[in-house]
């Protein structure tokens, strides 16, 4: 009884944990302000982890993809050989943003940075809850990369490719209250450049006071690209 309790406990803290440091670490590294970039290309040997982690998320997954929409990650294959060219010149880093699809998924040594901050509070979770509360832990603070590198590129496709295409358990989650909501939570953020609403793991936006609320065209703007709707809106949708 009380390893469950103890594993319960883990599972809560790391789900607490995970959605927090989502949430803070892409406002502050992956969506930094132009000002804070800057700062950090001053001394690159320093923060060039911080500055790869800005360049593949912001620079090439916000401004130099899904230009035309939320669900059309090029425009053209000219656009996306294009863009292909510049990351092969880029060295290593280019590469594994290639290996990620554009940083739609996690890919080589951007894993790492990516999970290494959560990695940070398992000797805690250990000291404070045990052995139980620690692999309770371990499995909550692992769904921001797991979200990242397996859900994240169907929240960039209608619904339904998703229902269709994606494997059967990972369907039923993109189905689920929760994993709908992780759409239209994720279109918010894209929508409005990358300032709210940043979190997979969903919850800190909330406690952060970091989530923008859908407004009428947003919601005809969802529909219209095939993003799920909550099941009692029912709105007209304008060609």
């Amino acid at each position: 009884m009380k390893a469950a309790f103890l594993m319960c406990a883990g599972l809560l803290s790391g789900y607490i944990i995970s959605s927090w440091i989502e949430s803070f670490m892409h406002q502050y590294v992956s969506d930094a302000l132009p000002k804070t970039v800057r700062f950090w290309q001053k001394y690159p040997r320093l923060f060039q982890p911080l500055i790869n982690t800005h360049y593949s998320h912001h620079t090439i997954h916000h401004v130099r993809t899904f230009k035309a929409n939320h669900v059309t990650q090029f425009r053209s294959e000219v656009e996306r050989a294009k863009l292909s060219a510049e990351l092969h010149q880029r060295g290593w880093h280019g590469q594994v943003i290639l290996k990620g699809a554009f940083a739609t998924r996690l890919a080589g040594s951007g894993a790492l940075v990516f999970v290494s901050p959560l990695l940070l509070c398992l000797p805690f979770m250990l000291a404070l809850l045990g052995w139980p509360g620690f692999w309770g832990a371990l499995l909550t603070l692992m769904l921001p990369p797991f979200m990242s590198h397996f859900v994240h590129p169907y929240l960039h496709r209608p619904f339904v490719y998703g229902q269709k295409h994606a494997p059967r358990w990972l369907a039923l989650f993109l189905a689920s209250v929760y994993g709908r909501a992780m759409y239209r939570n994720h279109y918010m953020h894209h929508r409005y450049g990358g300032t709210s609403n940043f979190n997979l793991v969903l919850g800190a936006d909330y406690w952060r006071r970091r989530i923008r609320q859908p407004r009428p065209k947003d919601w005809q703007e969802m529909a219209l690209l095939g993003m799920p709707l909550p099941t009692r809106f029912e709105m007209p949708v304008h060609s």
